[in-house]
């Protein structure tokens, strides 16, 4: 930690202290200046700085949920069931799309800012206080700790908690018994950090597997579910495989309102649910749904109350900003960022029909498979017409990286004459889209949960 920063820390404090005004920016601010990863932290490093704040994990019901796709839908689903069951709930996720308070919800609804700077200054007083060797959470690390004190502060009956980045290793990782764990779909993402193997990112997600907790996971290749299984089983935990064909009659509808909607059936570890319904055009979605599903029914095996039509109205009152999200009619925001959220993806776009064109708004970070999944968006034969963006993050791809890739590709499947354009920044493409689109054209968005957030802010 620079001595810049430390400054800056305590400039914060004292502001506080003095009852000065400090806002979520600020903080924010702040944040950003803190490096994202590094190699000195280990996760009892985490666990031991997490015991200084008091421990106050052990006394939250924790569910735990890691993965490569889904994650944050899973939660999502969680949450919306568990509050219409009438209990308080606590969700922290990662990224935020537009404001940093939006990583921390109850009962649905993000923390206010005001709350969100209280937590913070809280957090980093704790910190600088700590004075172990120089030590100073890494970005996500202090967003960890702020979520701790803040559902210790504000307590919620369930708190959803969901990974950052693999599992073994995450800082949300140093919690010492939550009362369930879930792992989603797991495919290739992370490969710097997660291995170059699925059995290899597998076994990184599955390190939060603990002692005797069971763990719901979805079953979708042989290679992963034989590493969780086998490490469930080195912990003497139960695991619980959800299926895809117990998903079964996947249907994209509309109501007698017009309001769209998708619905299954899915036959779970205990019942047999018939048209189920959940509020998006994501036809991926029923698979976390029903890893959702599938986890309520083991929290009621431990005391929840939660009946059935608390799972129906629960998962059809969900709602995900920046998955398949439509904005405004006939303009749809995805956060797919990978090969298997890129497929989802363009699957759910090829059950939507529109009477015009088909557009996308492509923007994707360079620690990506970008390459290949420009592929795939064009193998699909989706879009009449592309728009690529350069987005709002160091992390971005370049303008000329992202036209070498869409040619290259384009040369390798011999598509001529698909139309494309180039934008150095988020807001032009945007302006230029909506400004292009004609009536009946349906606009769709995705690479990065970046991008996704961007849109948001714009329109």
């Amino acid at each position: 930690m620079n001595d810049n920063l430390l400054g800056t820390a305590q400039e914060l404090i004292e502001r506080a202290d003095n009852s000065a005004k400090i806002t979520a920016d600020e903080c924010e601010a702040f944040l950003n200046q803190v490096p994202g990863f590094t190699d000195k932290h280990t996760i009892e490093d985490t666990r031991a700085f997490l015991e200084y704040l008091g421990s106050p994990d052990e006394n939250i019901k924790i569910i735990h949920v890691a993965g490569t796709n889904g994650k944050g839908s899973v939660c999502n689903y969680l949450s919306s069931v568990l509050i219409k069951a009438d209990y308080s709930v606590g969700m922290f996720t990662s990224p935020h799309l537009v404001r940093i308070n939006e990583r921390f919800a109850i009962d649905g609804k993000p923390i206010s800012e005001g709350v969100f700077v209280e937590v913070f200054i809280e957090t980093l007083r704790r910190v600088m206080e700590y004075g172990h060797e120089d030590y100073f959470p890494t970005y996500f690390e202090f967003l960890f700790f702020v979520s701790m004190l803040l559902y210790d502060v504000y307590p919620v009956d369930y708190l959803i908690l969901e990974t950052g980045l693999g599992g073994r290793l995450d800082a949300t990782n140093a919690i010492s018994k939550p009362l369930l764990t879930v792992i989603t779909e797991i495919g290739y993402d992370h490969m710097q950090y997660l291995g170059n193997t699925l059995e290899a990112i597998a076994g990184e997600k599955a390190g939060i597997i603990k002692p005797g907790v069971p763990v719901v996971f979805f079953d979708k290749r042989p290679e992963t579910t034989e590493v969780i299984k086998k490490v469930a089983l080195e912990n003497d935990s139960r695991a619980i495989a959800i299926e895809s064909r117990n998903i079964e009659n996947v249907q994209s509808l509309k109501d007698e309102s017009g309001n769209k909607y998708i619905a299954f059936s899915y036959n779970s570890l205990y019942d047999k649910y018939a048209d189920l319904r959940l509020s998006t055009q994501a036809l991926y979605q029923p698979e976390n749904a029903a890893i959702a599903v599938t986890s309520l029914e083991i929290l009621r095996d431990n005391g929840a109350s939660i009946t059935e039509l608390d799972i129906r109205e629960g998962l059809l009152s969900a709602k995900w900003e920046g998955r398949m999200e439509e904005m405004r009619p006939g303009i749809y925001v995805d956060g797919a960022h990978n090969l298997d959220g890129i497929d989802a993806f363009l699957k759910s776009v090829s059950g939507i029909s529109c009477e015009g064109r088909k557009l996308l708004l492509f923007g994707i970070v360079g620690d990506k498979q970008y390459k290949d999944i420009i592929l795939e968006i064009l193998k699909s034969q989706q879009f009449d017409a592309i728009y690529v963006a350069v987005l709002e993050t160091s992390r971005s791809v370049s303008v000329s990286d992202l036209k070498t890739a869409f040619e290259d590709s384009k040369e390798e499947l011999g598509i001529i004459g698909l139309p494309m354009k180039y934008y150095s920044n988020v807001r032009d493409a945007v302006t230029d889209i909506i400004t292009m689109r004609k009536s009946g054209d349906y606009v769709f968005s995705a690479g990065s949960l970046y991008l996704a957030g961007q849109i948001k802010a714009l329109i």
